[in-house]
């Protein structure tokens, strides 16, 4: 079993904006978990996804419920790649959904790294 965690910070202020979680499984399975500070808020279409560079595929993603305005201060969810190994590299990204749904804005970059026990 492996364990990452990364810390995401602001590429244009360096200052943090959420945590990246993942556990590992021995089947190549992961679950993945992004915790925020502060929270952000979405409506209509718009989500919140964790990217990673590894495969270049979405990993996690949050949206509004029901399209409402909903705060948002973590999410988690199977990964969509399975594990993303220590060293790689993740971003959290922000799309005004629909239409403009490839639209995506980096609010968040950081590199996994392996929890020691």
């Amino acid at each position: 079993m492996f364990k990452g965690k990364a810390e995401l910070k602001n590429p244009e202020t360096n200052a943090t904006v959420g945590t990246f979680t993942e556990t590992c499984e021995d089947d190549g399975t992961s679950n993945a978990r992004v915790v925020l500070n502060p929270a952000i808020t979405l409506s209509g279409t718009e989500r919140l996804a964790i990217y990673s560079t590894i495969k270049d595929q979405e990993v996690i993603s949050a949206t509004a419920t029901n399209g409402a305005s909903t705060d948002v201060h973590e999410f988690h969810g199977k990964s969509t790649v399975g594990c993303i190994p220590d060293q790689g590299e993740v971003s959290l990204t922000r799309s005004p959904g629909g239409p403009l749904g490839t639209l995506l804005v980096v609010l968040g970059k950081g590199t996994v790294s392996e929890e020691r026990y």
